[in-house]
């Protein structure tokens, strides 16, 4: 029995590259607190995680033979 990698963790993977990404603009937020018209950005997680979890149900995979497995037989 092979263990899938995609079953094993989900969507940890994009997940951690979110809150890589939102630490990254935190920290611009700060280095740019004081510049005259800056304004703050944020990543709204709620919205990203949706799309990131409507995007895996959403991939597909072609088949060039019937015993192929398909993208919903990873989900």
């Amino acid at each position: 029995m092979t263990i899938s990698f995609d079953k094993l963790f989900g969507i940890q993977p994009q997940v951690l590259e979110l809150r890589g990404k939102r630490n990254e603009l935190l920290a611009s937020n700060l280095a740019n607190a004081d510049t005259p018209g800056y304004k703050a950005k944020d990543v709204d997680f709620k919205s990203a995680l949706k799309s990131a979890q409507s995007g895996i149900a959403s991939v597909q995979i072609d088949k060039t033979q019937s015993n192929h497995i398909g993208a919903m037989d990873l989900v």
